[in-house]
């Protein structure tokens, strides 16, 4: 599909009610910022007796999902049993110690040597909010879901003055409180009646596997969930007291079930279920099970339509198996379909669907399917679409009449 009629395509649906963001690792990836499905050696090293404990002699090394969820596990049942969990924290630590210190992208090394990016690293993810924002204000506002850690998105809101909505309450002391989702910004009334209007640079933002900035600490009655959003500006560093409330498990989903994940979750179930809802994924690779489920359930609604835009070179684009080709998943079978429940397969599985409602960018291109090239290529500026659809009628009009005009 040529970037013109996707461009277009994409402006439609940006114009329904009910328009939601996913943006996964992908949209980090330039600013130098880890994927962190294997544990780097330097961590390995440090968690040698760890990694034995728990793999053993195993030939496969263990991904770094794999590892944390084995100790989070260990560190249930440690509690459990009424035991110290002393030694399983230090190490959960030296895993967290390595994502704050690789994963803060105002310190990590740009793999983009863009002279915009230069300038402010954040550029596009700017770009994609401040065309986010273009939407008309009488329909819903946007909602930006992300499962990266880095603080890249906060940055960008910050940068541009945007007032986002991301579940936390409060100025100098910021406390997780999922009611702030329901609420939302107005002018006051400045006529006779009284009338409110609703204010324009609002996002709703989901960080739906945790923050860099989001710390586990004693519940008191001001903060009744033990959750607390803090500044990396402030020297913080994570500790076995204050913990990072992060999320890098991908195949345990039954770590979704507690706050703040359990209410996460359900926002971004319940925003994709509306009627006349688009999900856009940027640099998502569908690895998260417990997020595939809901995009999955949201296809049984027949106003939803899912957009993908995942970048993957040549050399690792795989093509469809003779398994896939003779064995095609059906509709009614997503939950239930191995081939789904495997990362390696599910984008693949879903073309294979070739549902309408399921929209894909070329895999290949980059000025489709890489987040800085979506940004760019793909994702409208409405008002310059706008404008641009005025003058063409302007000029076609006046180039008409010059055309009809009889010589006197």
């Amino acid at each position: 599909m040529e970037n013109i009629e996707l461009k277009l395509k994409v402006k439609k649906y940006l114009e329904l009610d009910n328009v939601s963001i996913l943006a996964g690792a992908g949209t980090s990836w330039h600013l130098g910022a880890p994927v962190i499905r294997n544990i780097p050696d330097e961590l390995k090293k440090e968690l040698t007796s760890e990694i034995e404990t728990y793999f053993g002699n195993s030939k496969k090394d263990p991904s770094f999902e794999d590892l944390v969820n084995c100790l989070q596990a260990s560190k249930f049942l440690t509690e459990k049993n009424g035991k110290s969990t002393e030694t399983i924290d230090k190490s959960i630590n030296k895993m967290q110690q390595w994502l704050f210190e690789n994963c803060n992208t105002d310190n990590t090394t740009l793999k983009n040597e863009e002279e915009l990016l230069k300038n402010n690293r954040y550029f596009y993810h700017e770009l994609l909010i401040k065309k986010l924002l273009q939407r008309p204000n009488n329909l819903q506002r946007a909602n930006l879901f992300t499962t990266n850690y880095d603080m890249a998105f906060d940055y960008a809101l910050d940068n541009l003055g945007v007032h986002y909505i991301n579940g936390f309450m409060g100025v100098h002391n910021r406390f997780f409180r999922p009611e702030v989702y329901e609420y939302d910004i107005f002018y006051p009334g400045e006529s006779v009646s009284g009338k409110v209007h609703r204010a324009e640079k609002v996002l709703r933002y989901y960080k739906i596997h945790g923050s860099l900035s989001w710390v586990s600490t004693e519940p008191t009655v001001s903060n009744i969930y033990g959750i607390e959003e803090i500044s990396l500006h402030g020297g913080f560093s994570p500790s076995t007291e204050k913990q990072l409330m992060i999320y890098p498990c991908v195949s345990k989903k039954t770590f979704t079930l507690d706050l703040p994940y359990s209410e996460l979750f359900r926002q971004f179930a319940h925003a994709i279920n509306k009627p006349q809802s688009v999900l856009i994924c940027l640099g998502y690779s569908f690895y998260d099970e417990h997020i595939n489920d809901l995009i999955f359930q949201a296809l049984s609604n027949p106003s939803f339509t899912l957009i993908i835009a995942n970048y993957t070179p040549k050399e690792n684009n795989k093509t469809e198996t003779k398994d896939n080709i003779k064995n095609p998943v059906k509709n009614d079978n997503l939950q239930t379909t191995d081939n789904f429940q495997n990362p390696n397969n599910t984008i693949q599985n879903l073309k294979n669907l070739r549902d309408p409602r399921i929209i894909f960018t070329d895999a290949e291109n980059e000025e489709q399917s890489t987040f800085i090239g979506f940004v760019k290529n793909i994702m409208p500026d409405l008002y310059e679409e706008d404008e641009n659809k005025i003058i063409a009628e302007t000029m076609k009009t006046v180039y008409n009449k010059e055309q009809n005009n009889e010589p006197e």
